[in-house]
């Protein structure tokens, strides 16, 4: 256990929103981007997302078996070091030019990623325990805002001619700041359980707590219904006869959904409970599925992807706060053992679609949200039943 000391809860809490808003913002600049990236590097579209699975795999094992180091670190020097690898990443980038170039790229970001999520989502879960507050649905929201934001942003500058390269550095020069002003905080204690920090401990909690596993489920499923509109939304809209800029609409609606979605689910939890809020949300994922693959309309389209982002905002964010109530003096952990479910899902989803869409058709392909849905509900059921009510 870290020792007890006063710490800044006003500033921990605005840190903690600037890192997921830069999160944000560095996701969806991103993805405008890789249009001119993929040229720059020399790679197609294949060689570009074989070697973008380095990333999301590296973060899998950081978020694995990387809790034990943070915790003999320090959460504190963990996230500034996370912060100073995406910002080292993020220059990186801006200079890219062969594919070995743009595979180590992917490296830095999926350490950078793993650290900042595993030690980001367990700091805001200790404020909350020594707040007694719930925050973290609205942290995940301005995630949402920062990569729309940012996509819009970024999109208005290539539109201006600003290079790309030039725009990276402004990004990597707000990870550097926040780097260097994190540094200066004081963080809560971290209470961790004697047994509970060694490299094994996310993975052992996978794979015998099954309130954890549960949890990290409702994760996968949320992370799945998610992927699925970052993926694919702007392709079906495309399909259905939308130009550019109504794809990009309906994408935007999207995020915006899930920024709504996120603010209002902690009172959604509050009113009903966790179960029952999960329910909701996957009942949400059903009906976007419905909509989405059985009409050809591209409005009522736009308005099922509206939906998904209802659906898909609000379990994760809860799930992790349910998790520190149910598995106490772990979330270092757990945090680690959930986010690196989500981040499986995200590999996971596009290759999936992706091989049932050439297989079918990409409107066939999408009947897997109502799956998701559904077994999202399952997990949903599971969970009532593992945590004996206390959800």
């Amino acid at each position: 256990m870290q020792q007890n000391r006063q710490w800044h809860h006003r500033g921990v809490l605005a840190m903690v929103f600037a890192v997921f808003v830069f999160f944000g913002f560095s996701i969806g600049a991103n993805g405008v981007f890789w249009k001119d990236i993929m040229p720059a590097a020399g790679m197609g579209k294949a060689l570009f997302g074989e070697l973008s699975l380095i990333s999301p795999l590296t973060a899998v094992f950081i978020l694995l078996f990387g809790g034990p180091v943070i915790e003999r670190i320090g959460k504190r020097i963990a996230l500034s070091l996370g912060l100073a690898i995406l910002t080292l990443a993020t220059f990186v980038l801006s200079t890219v030019a062969s594919p070995v170039h743009f595979g180590m790229v992917n490296l830095l970001y999926g350490l950078g990623y793993g650290i900042v999520e595993i030690t980001v989502n367990s700091v805001t879960l200790d404020w909350e325990r020594e707040r007694g507050r719930s925050v973290m649905n609205y942290v995940h929201a301005v995630f949402c805002a920062g990569a729309v934001v940012a996509s819009l942003i970024a999109g208005q500058l290539l539109q201006m001619r600003v290079a790309y390269a030039q725009i990276l550095w402004g990004i990597g020069g707000i990870g550097a700041a926040l780097a260097l002003l994190n540094l200066m905080l004081r963080f809560p204690a971290s209470v961790v359980e004697e047994g509970t920090s060694d490299a094994g401990a996310a993975f052992r909690l996978l794979r015998t707590n099954s309130v954890v596993f549960t949890l990290s489920m409702i994760g996968f499923f949320a992370a799945f219904a998610e992927g699925i509109a970052i993926t694919w939304s702007v392709l079906h809209l495309s399909n259905l006869g939308a130009s550019a800029v109504i794809g990009g609409f309906g994408f935007a609606l999207f995020n915006t959904v899930m920024f709504v979605g996120r603010m209002t689910n902690a009172s959604i939890v509050t009113r009903f409970g966790v179960v029952r809020s999960i329910m909701v949300s996957a009942i949400a994922i059903v009906v976007a599925g419905v909509l989405m693959s059985f009409t050809h309309s591209l409005w009522i389209a736009i308005a099922a992807f509206a939906i998904l982002g209802f659906g898909a905002a609000g379990p994760i964010p809860t799930a992790l706060t349910a998790g520190a109530k149910l598995v106490p003096g772990q979330n270092s952990a757990f945090s680690g053992a959930l986010m690196s479910i989500t981040y499986v899902s995200f590999i996971v989803c596009a290759p999936l679609i992706g091989n049932v869409a050439e297989l079918t058709s990409l409107q066939t392909a999408l009947i897997t949200t109502i799956v998701v849905g559904v077994c999202l509900f399952g997990f949903a059921q599971r969970l009532h039943t593992v945590s004996h009510n206390a959800v």
